[in-house]
């Protein structure tokens, strides 16, 4: 997948002028409001380029997860987090959520979907009434380009070293860094539950003897399961890796992931295919799937299948209240537990396959 839980702390969309930003208070407004926002007259204006509907999400600090999670979950992308300055609508106990659709998104009806969850949280929280909900046509370039600014190298591990393609960096001995241009993907390694993954996989890596060039024996296969931008996957054949396969449902992310591997020189060890898990014949060394609980639920049979005899899983992309019920799963299905990583709020499991 694209983002599972791709939040980001930058606003892409800074920059970007708005073309006729539409606000409502959500406790005040009919849930037909907003459902008639439409990017066909909006891309025919700027020329055939592909046009978003930015859905931005005012939201107490308390509700910006449930808020955020359900985002993700009903777009199938990342979404963007942001502090609402003191001053702004609300106190500075708020955040801001910002969300993309598409035509399909909006073909699909998931905008008054979204409106009517967001209605429908204001009704039963205390502090519902400070719910705002706005749209405003992004294009697509300008997107891309204007939250370049906010995406600098970041010391992610002991370690690697995450940079994206377009700034300089003068590496410290031992570093690995890791060039990433996001495309039209979110992942940019900076997000707990990516990070969590990729210091589990320094671990892992060093206790195992697998570490690139003092490695002497056999190297780890890899599975990426929702790679994105291909991340994880890469950072696995630059940590050292025998082959390294990347899964995604979406097209652009496979892409992405192709020109990143090449990008890393890392080409010949990483294939991404849109081929679902569970058409993956192969067993490996090492899965690792930074997704939402819900979808780690959901494969959680499927990734287990593909874990080799004495192989490890890594899984992010969990809350720490989702915990017990991740580990419960797998563990019902046969792994181990070997360890927890924490950062806030987010968690990652590690596990290994015993037989």
């Amino acid at each position: 997948m694209a983002i599972p839980l791709g939040y980001l702390s930058a606003d892409p969309a800074r920059g970007i002028k708005p073309g006729g930003a539409t606000e409502v208070a959500v406790h005040a407004a009919p849930c037909g409001r907003i459902t008639g926002v439409t990017v066909d007259k909006e891309h025919d204006r700027h020329a055939g380029k592909k046009v978003w509907i930015e859905l931005c999400v005012e939201v107490p600090v308390e509700l910006c997860d449930v808020v955020s999670e359900f985002l993700v979950s009903t777009l199938g992308r990342g979404v963007l987090i942001e502090d609402v300055p003191e001053g702004g609508s609300g106190s500075g106990d708020r955040e801001r959520i910002r969300a993309y659709l598409g035509k399909e998104d909006l073909d699909a009806g998931l905008l008054p979907e979204i409106e009517a969850y967001v209605m429908d949280l204001s009704e039963v929280h205390s502090r519902g009434t400070d719910l705002r909900i706005s749209t405003r046509p992004v294009i697509e370039e300008d997107w891309h380009e204007g939250w370049k600014a906010f995406f600098k190298p970041a010391r992610v591990g002991k370690l690697v070293v995450v940079k994206p393609s377009w700034e300089n960096y003068v590496p410290r001995p031992r570093d690995i860094v890791i060039e990433i241009d996001p495309g039209r993907v979110f992942g940019t390694g900076t997000h707990p539950s990516t990070s969590l993954v990729i210091k589990a996989m320094e671990e892992l890596w060093t206790a195992r003897g697998w570490l690139g060039k003092d490695a002497g024996g056999r190297m780890p296969s890899v599975l990426d399961v929702g790679t994105g931008t291909g991340i994880l996957g890469i950072t696995a054949a630059r940590l050292g890796a025998s082959w390294v396969l990347c899964l995604d449902v979406d097209p652009d992310a496979v892409e992405t992931t192709r020109q990143n591997a090449f990008r890393n020189h890392v080409h010949h060890l990483v294939s991404a295919t849109v081929t679902p898990i569970w058409q993956i014949e192969e067993e490996f060394d090492v899965v690792l799937a930074n997704i939402d609980e819900a979808t780690l639920l959901l494969l959680a049979e499927d990734i287990v299948k593909r874990v080799a005899c004495r192989g490890w899983v890594i899984l992010s992309g969990i809350l720490l209240e989702q915990g017990d019920s991740v580990k419960d799963a797998f563990t019902g299905l046969g792994l181990e537990l070997e360890k927890g990583l924490e950062e806030g709020e987010w968690m990652a499991l590690v596990f290994n396959r015993p037989h």
